[in-house]
């Protein structure tokens, strides 16, 4: 019996070493097909594209909106009901037009009253002086009721004026570009009635930092192009430079320009301007596209692609561009960075280039 036992427990003992180096077996070959599965999601493909140096043109080229080079309101000048609008939204109007009637029934009344009132007085005053010549009153009594008749002339004078007030005109040429009335509408002195925009001439609006703000000049002729019509040049003079910053830190440079009748523009588009730049000095310096920089523009980050690994590095950068901005420190000419597949990366990952540009133009066809 002492010998079955022996020989039950051998034979599990023998049992138990199998199953074990059997599991040791299986778990090396799923570690090592486990390693190579890692290895191969590891290696991310990512492209490149070698930082270059390039010359910098001095010129400026921005973005801005077109304005109306004048813009008036038409404000009522009289109190009283609007009876008439005449004029409508987008209606071309020359100056002293009318646009609109107030209410003249009272002061139409009160004029007629007001021109029976100065015959009488003229009347009154022919006969004083009648009366004055042979003795009959004194030189007193006639010079009040001339007096008299010159308050009603004075009377009459604002009368009409007022009545003038009742037709509200347009100051100057231009477009209604709104209507803030309708006919019923009561109005008081000052409220507004429509607003008229000049845009036989536009001007295009920039905004230029301290640094560039040097290299342009009052007077300067400068090209301006448009989506609108991106087959045509527009010509412009730069009539108005901001002498101090906005809070943005920002000057503002207006551009004039005439509205072409072949090529017409509206107020609120957009326009492209490039200012040849009063500072003639081209810069050498390297550049890297815009889409490489990860992390924020204020601490800008890049990937470098080196010995099959992603290497994380901090970065200057300058001016921006187009597509591309410009490296003060942190990298050298020739080095490759990665341009796409950062979202894949941490410091030190491994890599697969799949595409290796020399240049930015080249990266882009």
């Amino acid at each position: 019996m002492k010998y079955l036992r022996l020989i039950l427990i051998i034979v599990l003992i023998g049992a138990g070493a199998g199953i074990y180096f059997q599991l040791q077996k299986n778990k090396a070959l799923i570690e090592e097909k486990s390693s190579q599965t890692e290895t191969v999601i590891t290696a991310i493909p990512v492209k490149t594209v070698a930082v270059t140096k390039e010359k910098l043109n001095p010129n400026l080229k921005l973005v801005g909106t077109f304005e109306a080079r004048k813009e008036l309101t038409v404000i009522a000048e009289s109190q009283g009901l609007i009876t008439n609008i005449l004029v409508e939204e987008g209606q071309n109007i020359s100056k002293g037009q009318i646009l609109a009637h107030i209410d003249d029934a009272t002061i139409q009344s009160r004029l007629t009253a007001a021109k029976a009132a100065l015959e009488k007085s003229q009347k009154d005053v022919e006969r004083y002086k009648n009366l004055l010549d042979v003795g009959a009153i004194s030189q007193t009594q006639y010079e009040e009721v001339k007096l008299g008749m010159q308050n009603q002339e004075t009377n009459l004078i604002t009368l009409q004026q007022q009545l003038k007030y009742t037709k509200a005109k347009a100051p100057m040429n231009g477009v209604v570009s709104e209507v803030m009335l309708e006919e019923g509408s009561f109005v008081n002195p000052g409220s507004a009635i429509a607003s008229i925009v000049d845009i036989n001439k536009l001007k295009l609006v920039v905004k230029l930092d301290e640094k560039d703000i040097v290299k342009v000049k009052k007077g300067q002729k400068v090209q301006v192009s448009t989506e609108v019509y991106p087959d045509y040049q527009f010509s412009g003079v730069i009539n108005q430079i901001d002498v101090q910053a906005n809070a943005a830190r920002k000057y503002e440079v207006a551009i004039e320009m005439d509205n072409s009748k072949e090529y017409p523009l509206k107020a609120g588009m957009y326009g492209v301007v490039e200012i040849p730049s009063q500072v003639k000095s081209e810069e050498t310096v390297l550049t890297i596209p815009r889409k490489s920089i990860v992390g924020s523009i204020k601490n800008p980050q890049v990937y470098v692609a080196g010995n099959n690994q992603a290497l994380l590095k901090d970065i200057e950068i300058g001016e921006l561009l187009e597509d591309r901005v410009v490296v003060k420190s942190g990298l050298q000419e020739g080095e490759e960075i990665i341009v796409t597949g950062q979202i894949n990366l941490e410091n030190g990952r491994a890599i697969t280039i799949t595409s290796s540009a020399k240049s930015i133009s080249e990266s882009s066809k």
